[in-house]
């Protein structure tokens, strides 16, 4: 049985690596999210794990704070059931990969569909690692 329990280490929490990530890396959107994704040398963190993430629901999208904690749940708990999708293109690669993702919708999505495209978002993240090995 695979441990699906989220840690800290995977939380994206430095500030240095959050701009690292937004000034270099890969946007990926699958709507209402979008994803930017940074593959980094696992050494080069301060933790090794596969991949690292934020979630980001901004005030000027989301007004009432309520939805915007709803909506952030959702999205952490697709990541946290979905990211087997991910570990064996980034252990692979020996990379560790930082991942942000934005909501970009102005209205509150159900589960399923919040569902549905973090697993499209994955996937095409792990391509692009596989890709990107094989070169």
């Amino acid at each position: 049985m695979t441990r699906l329990k989220l840690y800290k280490s995977e939380k994206l929490c430095s500030k240095i690596e959050i701009d690292k990530l937004y000034k270099q890396g890969n946007s990926i959107i699958a709507y209402p999210l979008r994803a930017v994704w940074l593959a980094v040398d696992a050494g080069e963190g301060a933790h090794p794990v596969p991949a690292r993430f934020l979630i980001s629901i901004p005030k000027k999208r989301i007004r009432h704070a309520v939805q915007r904690v709803l909506l952030r749940r959702r999205t952490r708990e697709s990541y946290r059931l979905n990211r087997h999708l991910l570990q064996p293109a980034a252990s692979g690669a020996g990379k560790t990969v930082l991942i942000g993702f934005n909501w970009l919708a102005t209205d509150e999505k159900d589960y399923a569909t919040i569902d549905r495209c973090m697993r499209s978002l994955l996937e095409k993240i792990a391509t692009n690692l596989n890709d990107r090995q094989q070169l």
